[in-house]
């Protein structure tokens, strides 16, 4: 394990910087009232991002991390302060701390009504009586701690990063085994998920390979693995080394952004559109055989891929997708406003602005397998346009 004492000398005195630039600006998407609506994530979700902010959601969709692990070990921030404001705000309707126009939950009305949640017991328990403290343990943790990837998407990254050794790397691994003490400590039948990683790659990064490899499902039956990855580097070789927890896997996403190798190039860098293509009818088969229990295909919406949208619901049909998922491109911090600007084609005053809208009209965005996410608002008022 990392030297505490050396890790809080070197970072201690670091604040995490939230550089994401304002991408709600110029979003079309409604500002919807929630009053009525409940969500589950303030009160079964804990995910721990590289700069140590701790959050219940994924931080593109809230604006409150509940603390940060360089301060406050994971357990004690699960009933912290932050974490039981964050539950009231679900709790009285307001959702004061969500961003409601970006939250692809809230814009594709997939919450439930607090009628709903009502038929669930756990939740029928918290929402009667308001609780707001938990004595349960987090049911789905998110390892977004470690950053490395083989690729340097421009949307993501400026440059590579594949950390090994050396003291950020003993940080990233000081937030990963704060969850690994919490959770796999012992051999256990809790009920609970993981998902790695929202953050970069599972096969990229040695804090999750090793892992992940390592992880024997038998001592967990009641836990599912989810796997977020950019697809590369999910070979067979890969797929062998985590046999250890193939009957724990839950579902598989998958990123590539683009239906053609032309568009695929510059927004994946360093992707192998041909090896990708691979390991795509690989993972198919898999869950043709019922390996896994959901396979879902995402795409990131921007100025240089959006016209590929029908195309790449087409392409994850071919590859034995269940789910096809849309989102529209953040800022990160990478692009400076000028730069964010050409790529948010969802932006009124886009050149491009029509050519998205017409292809939001394709019948094939209309499939049941398609989720539009936050782009949902702008399919309907695509069709409204020509009813």
């Amino acid at each position: 394990m990392a030297d505490i004492g050396l890790l809080k000398k070197i970072f201690g005195k670091k604040k995490p910087k939230n550089k994401r630039i304002n991408d709600q600006q110029g979003l079309l998407n409604e500002e919807k009232d929630l009053t009525g609506r409940f969500c589950s994530l303030p009160f079964e979700k804990l995910e721990i991002h590289g700069n140590g902010n701790v959050y219940s959601c994924c931080p593109g969709w809230i604006d409150l991390p509940i603390g940060n692990a360089r301060d406050n070990h994971v357990r004690d921030l699960w009933n912290g302060e932050s974490s039981q404001k964050f539950r009231e705000s679900i709790l009285d309707g307001s959702f004061r701390y969500c961003r409601k126009k970006i939250c692809p939950s809230i814009q594709n009305d997939s919450l439930p009504t607090v009628e709903e949640a009502l038929k669930n017991p756990k939740y029928a328990e918290i929402i009667s009586k308001q609780k707001r403290m938990i004595e349960d343990k987090p049911v789905e943790i998110d390892f977004s701690h470690d950053r490395s990837c083989n690729l340097e998407c421009p949307s993501c990254r400026v440059n590579k990063i594949l950390l090994t050794e050396g003291p950020e790397f003993d940080e990233k691994q000081y937030f990963h085994n704060q969850l690994v003490e919490e959770y796999f400590s012992e051999p256990s039948d809790h009920k609970f998920s993981i998902k790695v990683t929202g953050s970069g790659d599972p096969f990229a990064s040695k804090i999750y390979r090793e892992f992940l490899s390592d992880l024997d499902g038998a001592d967990y039956p009641n836990l599912t693995v989810n796997l977020q990855t950019n697809g590369v580097m999910f070979t067979p070789k890969n797929w062998d080394r985590i046999h250890k927890i193939h009957d724990n896997l839950g579902f598989i996403l998958v990123s590539a952004d683009a239906a053609t190798s032309e568009t695929y190039d510059p927004i994946r860098k360093g992707g192998d559109w041909g090896l990708l293509m691979q390991n795509l009818e690989f993972l198919g088969q898999r869950r043709a055989e019922g390996k896994f229990t959901h396979f879902r295909m995402d795409f990131v919406v921007q100025d240089t891929n959006f016209h590929e949208m029908p195309a790449y619901v087409d392409l994850s049909k071919k590859m034995g997708a269940d789910v096809v998922y849309f989102m529209i491109v953040r800022n990160w911090g990478t692009w400076s406003p000028e730069e964010f600007d050409t790529k948010c084609i969802w932006r009124e005053t886009h050149p491009k602005f029509a050519e998205f809208m017409q292809v939001l009209r394709d019948p094939r965005l209309g499939d049941p397998m398609v989720d539009l996410g936050n782009v949902t608002h702008y399919r309907k008022q695509a069709l409204e346009q020509v009813s």
